[in-house]
C-alpha cells in the first residue's frame, strides 16, 4: 500500500480564475483547493500563489519546502485554449517548439527530496510528466489530452475531498476520484455510454480503490504476525461480525439518466471506498459482552457489542462473535472490528427499479444540495453503514460525500454541501440532459486499456470502465466488467458548451446539428395555447422520456404558493433565445415577472437560480427538440452572432438582440447590471431614439 506524508503542505500555482468562479460569482477563487483551506481539519498547510513567474514558483519551492504542488490553468485552459502548459508559467512561453515548456525545464523546478506529489489540473505532455518522476517524485498527474472544463473541475474537487481523509494515500484518492467522474460526467448519447476524459497518474502504485491492505496490524506483545494473523491467533478464523442488512434511501445530485447499471456500478464503487477510508483505522470506545450469545455462531464462541467511531468521528454499534480469547484481546478486536467491517463495506450495493417502471424523475429543494437537481437511489448495505453515512451526512466538515455527489441520505441533506457545489452540479446535470437527447449512434470503439471495476484498478489513461449488470434480485452487481464506449471527446466538448457559466453558446435558428427534433402537434408559439402547449411537452416526455403526466395536473413543482407556469417560464425563454443564453436572460427581472407565480409583495430569495433549475428539470430537452421556438441569433447591431461576442441581450420593447459590447452608448454600465437579479431594464438604441421623439412630440 501507498504510504502518505503525516502532513499535507501543497503549494497551489493558480494561471487564470477557477471554474467555480466561472460557474457562479459567489464561486471560490481557491476551486478545488477550498476542499483544503476551508474546512477545519484537513490537516493540510496550503499557500496559494497568483499568476505567479517560473521564478517566484522556484522560490516557492526552494523556501517554504511543500510536498505536493497543484498547477492550474484554470478556466480558460478548460474553455478551450490548449496550450495548457505554457500558461501556466507566462514568462517561459517563448522556450520550446509551440511555446510549450521544455521537459528539462520543468524537472529542474520539481528538484528537491521533499516533493512528494505534483499534480497537472492542465494539459501537459509525458516527457514533461516523466521528466518530473525522475526528480523522485512519487506521484504525478496530468492531462495527457484536452478535456472539459467541468469534469476536470468534477474529478479535482473529489480528489482533493478524498485527500482530506487521514487514510487516503495520493493513488487511492486518485482512484476515487476517477470514478466520481466516471459516475457523474459519462454522457449518454443516444443510450450508449461516453467516459469522459481522465487524468493519467504515473506513479509506483497502482491507483486502487481502498481495500483491505490499508489495515495496519495488530501491536500484539510476542506474538510474531509475519505469516498473518490467521496463522499467529488461534481461533482467529471462527470470528464474524453479525450486520443485519437494510434498504438506505440516497439522493444524488444528478439527472434520471444516472440510474443506469453502468453509471451507478462506478458511484456504488466510490462509496465503498469512502466506507473502508472510515473503517480501516477505526477505535472501540466501549465494548460488553452480550448477555446473550447468539445461536448461529460456531460451537464454544461468544459475542461482543462493541462501540465503535470511524475515522471522521461517525459512531456505530455492532456485534463481533469469536473465540472468547480473541474477544478479551483489545488489540485483538479491534483488529477483527476493522477487517470485518471494511469486508462487510464491500457489499454495498444499488438496487435498480423494476424494468417495467420508468427512472424516478429528478428533484430539487432549497434544502437539500443548495437547490441542485437530485434523483433518488435505493442503497442496500448493512445496518452499522446505514448508520455511519447517516451521521458523515450531517457532519459539515465532511466533504468525502459531496465529492461523489451525494445530496441526501435517509432524508438529511449532506451538511457540507456548498452553493458553489450546486452549481457545479447543476452544470453537470445540464450537460447530461443535452447528451441523452442526442440521437442514437453506432458505440465507439473499446477502450483496450479498460479494466474490471471489480479489480479497483484504473488504467494509467483515464481509468476503468466497469459495467454492472443487474442481479437476479434487482440490485447492480458491481463487480461486473464490460468495455469502455471511447472517450467521446468530442461529444463531452458540445454537451459541455451549453453550460459553461455566462458565455453559453446561443442556439442557432432552425435544426442545430445533433438535435433530435420532435415532431410537435401544437401551433407555433406565437399562436399556443397553455393547454396545447403542456398536452404537447407531456406526449414528449412520455415518447422520449418515458415519464407519464397527466397535463391537467402538471407540474407538481409549486413557486410562490402556486404550481408552477410552466407555459409562460418556456415562452419567455425561447423568446429571448432559449436557455442557451445564460446570464443574456434576466430570469429574475423578466422572466419571472411575466409568470403567473409572481406577486409584487414577493420577497422570495433566489428566484432566479429556482427558475434555472425547473427550466433544466423540465423544459430544457423539450426546448433542445424544438429549434424552431427559440429566436434566431444575429446581433441589431452588427449583424453577427457568437463568433463577435457572447454577451447577449434582449430590448424589452422589441425583443431585438444585440451584443451588449456592440452598443457603445455612454453610460450603459455593466453586463451585469442588466443580466443579475432584479436587472435594470435594457432598450435599444433605436427604440431608446423612438421613445425620445415620442416624448418630445407629446
Amino acid at each position: 500500500m501507498a504510504t502518505r506524508p503525516l502532513t499535507w503542505r501543497i503549494l497551489a500555482v493558480f494561471s487564470g480564475p477557477s471554474l467555480d468562479t466561472a460557474l457562479s460569482e459567489i464561486g471560490s477563487a481557491d476551486g478545488c483547493i477550498e476542499e483544503l483551506l476551508t474546512f477545519a481539519g484537513s490537516g493540510a498547510e496550503v499557500k496559494v500563489l497568483r499568476d505567479a513567474e517560473l521564478s517566484q514558483v522556484s522560490e516557492e519551492l526552494d523556501t517554504w519546502k511543500p510536498n505536493l504542488v497543484y498547477f492550474t490553468t484554470g478556466a480558460q485552459y478548460l474553455q478551450g485554449n490548449t496550450e495548457a502548459a505554457s500558461a501556466l508559467w507566462p514568462e517561459a512561453v517563448a522556450e520550446g517548439a509551440a511555446g510549450i515548456l521544455q521537459p528539462q525545464a520543468v524537472a529542474d523546478l520539481m528538484k528537491g527530496p521533499q516533493l512528494d506529489s505534483v499534480y497537472f489540473d492542465c494539459l501537459a505532455s509525458q516527457a514533461q510528466a516523466e521528466a518530473v518522476r525522475e526528480q523522485g517524485v512519487a506521484n504525478v498527474v496530468f492531462y495527457s489530452k484536452p478535456a472539459q472544463a467541468l469534469h476536470g473541475c468534477q474529478f479535482a474537487h473529489a480528489f482533493f475531498a478524498t485527500l482530506r481523509s487521514m487514510t487516503a494515500p495520493f493513488p487511492e484518492a486518485f482512484a476515487v476520484a476517477s470514478h466520481s467522474a466516471q459516475a457523474f460526467c459519462t454522457t449518454s448519447p443516444g443510450g450508449t455510454h461516453v467516459p469522459p476524459v481522465l487524468p493519467t497518474l504515473l506513479s509506483d502504485a497502482a491507483p486502487k480503490l481502498p481495500n483491505m491492505e490499508g489495515i495496519p496490524l495488530p501491536a500484539l506483545e510476542g506474538v510474531d504476525l509475519s505469516p498473518g494473523v490467521v496463522a499467529a491467533v488461534p481461533g482467529w478464523d471462527s470470528v464474524r461480525l453479525l450486520a443485519p442488512h437494510a434498504e438506505l434511501k440516497l439522493l444524488a445530485c444528478s439527472q434520471p439518466t444516472l440510474i443506469d447499471a453502468y453509471r451507478l456500478s462506478f458511484l456504488g464503487e466510490a462509496l465503498r471506498a469512502v466506507l473502508v477510508l472510515e473503517m480501516r483505522t477505526l477505535t472501540v470506545t466501549s465494548a460488553n459482552a452480550c448477555a446473550r450469545t447468539p445461536a448461529h455462531l460456531p460451537p464454544g464462541c461468544t459475542a461482543l457489542r462493541a462501540t465503535i467511531k470511524s475515522c471522521s468521528g461517525a459512531e456505530a454499534t455492532v456485534v463481533l462473535g469469536g473465540p472468547p480469547k480473541v474477544l478479551e484481546n483489545p488489540a485483538l478486536v479491534e483488529h477483527a472490528l476493522r477487517n470485518t467491517l471494511v469486508a462487510d463495506a464491500l457489499s454495498l450495493q444499488f438496487r435498480l427499479p423494476p424494468p417495467n417502471l420508468p427512472p424516478p424523475t429528478a428533484q430539487s429543494s432549497p434544502a437539500i444540495a443548495c437547490g441542485a437537481s437530485a434523483v433518488e437511489t435505493l442503497v442496500v448495505n448493512s445496518v452499522w453503514a446505514v448508520h455511519v453515512l447517516r451521521t458523515l451526512c450531517l457532519n459539515a466538515t465532511f466533504r468525502g460525500l459531496v465529492g461523489l455527489g451525494v445530496a441526501a441520505i435517509g432524508g438529511s441533506g449532506v451538511a457540507a454541501f456548498q452553493q458553489s457545489d450546486a452549481w457545479r452540479y447543476i452544470a453537470l446535470s445540464a450537460a447530461d440532459l443535452v447528451s441523452e437527447a442526442a440521437p442514437k449512434a453506432a458505440a465507439p470503439a473499446a477502450n483496450g486499456s479498460a479494466k474490471p471495476v471489480s479489480a479497483g484498478t484504473i488504467g494509467a489513461t483515464g481509468g476503468p470502465a466497469g459495467d454492472g449488470v443487474p442481479t437476479a434480485e434487482g440490485s447492480v452487481d458491481l463487480d461486473g466488467s464490460a468495455p469502455a464506449t471511447g472517450n467521446g471527446v468530442a461529444e463531452d466538448k458540445a454537451a459541455a458548451e451549453t453550460v459553461a457559466a455566462g458565455r453559453r453558446k446561443r442556439r442557432r435558428k432552425g435544426v442545430p446539428e445533433g438535435a433530435n427534433v420532435w415532431k410537435t402537434s401544437r401551433p407555433p408559439m406565437l399562436t399556443c395555447t397553455e393547454k396545447q402547449f403542456l398536452n404537447d411537452l407531456c406526449d414528449f416526455m412520455r415518447e422520449r422520456l418515458n415519464r407519464k403526466y397527466d397535463p391537467d395536473n402538471f407540474p407538481d413543482a409549486i413557486l410562490n404558493g402556486r404550481r408552477l407556469d410552466l407555459f409562460k417560464l418556456y415562452k419567455e425563454v425561447v423568446r429571448r433565445g432559449g436557455y442557451g443564453v445564460g446570464n443574456g436572460i434576466n430570469w429574475k427581472g423578466q422572466v419571472f415577472p411575466a409568470m403567473r407565480n409572481y406577486t409584487s409583495s414577493n420577497r422570495m430569495t433566489g428566484v432566479g437560480n429556482a427558475l434555472k433549475r425547473h427550466y433544466v428539470g423540465y423544459l430544457l430537452d423539450y426546448e433542445q427538440a424544438h429549434p424552431d421556438d427559440v429566436t434566431g441569433d444575429a446581433c441589431a447591431i452588427c449583424g453577427g452572432s457568437d463568433d463577435i461576442a457572447t454577451d447577449w441581450i434582449s430590448c424589452d420593447m422589441c425583443e431585438s438582440w444585440v451584443h451588449f459590447s456592440c452598443d457603445s452608448r455612454p453610460y450603459l454600465g455593466n453586463f451585469k447590471d442588466y443580466s443579475k437579479g432584479q436587472g435594470q431594464s435594457y432598450t435599444c438604441a433605436s427604440c431608446h431614439d423612438t421613445k425620445k421623439r415620442k416624448a418630445a412630440a407629446a
